[in-house]
Formats: C-alpha cells, sequence, structure tokens
C-alpha cells in the first residue's frame, strides 16, 4: 500500500483547509511580424508554473498574518499537491475574502509562482583593469554585491540571515523512528 501526503500548509502557515487548486502551465511563444503581415515563430520559452489555491482557517486574523508575514520574507518553498510537487515556489497574491458569510473565518485565494533560480558567473575586466577593485565585491567598479553582514542589514530578518541564524522553515528534517511507519509517524499513531 503506499501513500500520498499533500501538504497542509502554505510554506510554515498550517492550513486547515484547502478548498481548491487551480494549476497552470504555460509556454511564450515569441512572435516576430514580418512585411506580409503574417507572423513568425523562432522560438518558445517554458513560463514559471502557477497555482491558485483556495483555502479557508478558523483563525482568521493569526492566519492572515501569519501568510502575509511569510509572503514578505521572498523565502522559495515546496508545496506537494495532488497533481505534482512544486519546488520554488513563492506567494505572489493573497485575495482574502470577508463577508457576513466568511466573517468568523479566513477564506481567501493565494496566488503561488515559481521562481527560476539561476547561478550566475563573472568574466575577466576587458579593459584590463589590474587593481582588482572591479572583481571585488561591493568595490568601486564592482559588477558584484557584497555579501551580507549586520552592519548593511535593514532589518532583524535581513541581519539573522546575513549571521546565518536559522529561520523558521530552514530547520532540519526530522526521521520517524525505526519501529513506526511513516503514515503512524505523521498522524501520530492515530492511523490504522
Amino acid at each position: 500500500m503506499s501513500v500520498i501526503a499533500f501538504s497542509s500548509a502554505i510554506g510554515p502557515v498550517p492550513i486547515e483547509c484547502f478548498i481548491s487548486e487551480r494549476h497552470s502551465s504555460e509556454l511564450d511563444i515569441a512572435e516576430i511580424p514580418i512585411e506580409t503581415g503574417a507572423k513568425v515563430t523562432d522560438h518558445a520559452v517554458v513560463a514559471p508554473k502557477r497555482l491558485t489555491l483556495d483555502v479557508a482557517d478558523s483563525g482568521a486574523a493569526a492566519t492572515y498574518a501569519a501568510l502575509v508575514a511569510f509572503q514578505e520574507t521572498r523565502v522559495p518553498f515546496t508545496l506537494v499537491t495532488g497533481l505534482t510537487v512544486y519546488s520554488n515556489l513563492l506567494i505572489k497574491r493573497i485575495d482574502a475574502d470577508r463577508d457576513a458569510q466568511f466573517s468568523r473565518i479566513l477564506r481567501c485565494r493565494c496566488d503561488l509562482q515559481e521562481v527560476i533560480i539561476v547561478s550566475t558567473s563573472y568574466a575577466a575586466d576587458p579593459a584590463g583593469d589590474s587593481t582588482g577593485e572591479r572583481g571585488k565585491a561591493g568595490g568601486k567598479k564592482s559588477t558584484r554585491a557584497a555579501p551580507p553582514s549586520t552592519e548593511r542589514s535593514g532589518d532583524a530578518s535581513t541581519a539573522d540571515r546575513a549571521t546565518a541564524t536559522q529561520q523558521r522553515g530552514d530547520a532540519g528534517v526530522t526521521t520517524a523512528p525505526a519501529n513506526q511507519t511513516f503514515l503512524k509517524a505523521i498522524t501520530g499513531g492515530i492511523a490504522r
């Protein structure tokens, strides 16, 4: 018997009820007009994946505040859904609906978008600058940002990241004891 455990949280924020999921996969196709008025296509690019979650939670104010605070951290996270596993997601938008019917709960729509993370490389100075200032991060002629430090950080969250303080969501993974099944470990032993 196999079990698939879906996420019951958006990042580190626990959510009581996922009402619906809307998945979007798109291809950007370049179209170039030519003299006769026709459009030709020379390439296509896979756009970042998008996911819209309609959620509800009884802790309205606390859950909304936690979602907004997590959104503002801009920390990519992984989400397991019924269709696929998404990596490197960010919360792009949160729309909370409040009316007489939903006055005691949080009913909101969260738009999530995949971020494509790439690494960069640096080339030698074509001008032949031998002072070394161009290659030094944060130097006068530098094309690279200086590494984060507590002196340059604007807030406590950035200062913590600069000093490698562990954040919520950065914690290590814990494993189930050897004498328990995976399902029993994640459900607290209530599964049969």
